[in-house]
């Protein structure tokens, strides 16, 4: 089963956590509900939604923690290896001068292109550490606040991309939006 497909099922599982970083949560008045990674290892593996997921006993939480890295390994392990960056951690723009001038009733503007300034930055400290497809599925989630609807459109077109032979990159920038209403 692809991510995107597990993903797609596992929304309609538990409602999403928000932002406590936890794969699984207790949430009150909403029971038990998990992020993205949470949602696509319930869907391959719904034994993992009874894992302990509650921290007060540390050795525990460690040994679920464990577990659930082993469900992800076994079945996701190529989405480890898959390239990706954020596309948030480029964003340039042009700092440049300029001025109108009227010539026979015509506005014109004119810019001074030698003194223009480049400039670029990432949206958040965290856009250029994103290296692989599994990391972006996260950081989109918690850093960029993409729903979990949202992530799963982006990585079905990082599927298809990749089977068709296609740049996966610009599968994944078509379907960025920065700080998107998701909390459902």
């Amino acid at each position: 089963m692809k991510a995107s497909e597990a993903l797609r099922f596992g929304i309609t599982l538990r409602p999403a956590c928000g932002e406590l970083g936890d794969r699984f949560c207790h949430v009150e008045g909403r029971g038990l509900c998990s992020d993205p990674w949470g949602a696509i290892c319930e869907a391959v593996q719904p034994a993992v939604a009874k894992f302990n997921w509650n921290q007060r006993d540390r050795f525990k939480f460690a040994s679920t923690m464990d577990a659930f890295v082993a469900v992800q390994m076994h079945y996701f392990a190529d989405y480890f290896r898959m390239p990706a960056r954020c596309p948030g951690s480029i964003q340039r723009w042009t700092e440049m001068g300029g001025r109108l001038l009227t010539q026979d009733r015509k506005v014109i503007l004119k810019t001074y292109d030698e003194h223009a300034r480049h400039h670029s930055y990432a949206i958040t400290t965290e856009c250029d550490k994103v290296e692989q497809l599994a990391g972006l599925i996260d950081h989109l989630f918690y850093k960029h606040r993409m729903s979990r609807e949202d992530i799963a459109t982006c990585l079905e077109a990082y599927e298809k991309a990749r089977d068709h032979g296609i740049a996966q990159q610009i599968a994944v920038n078509r379907n960025f939006n920065h700080y998107s209403a998701n909390w459902r």
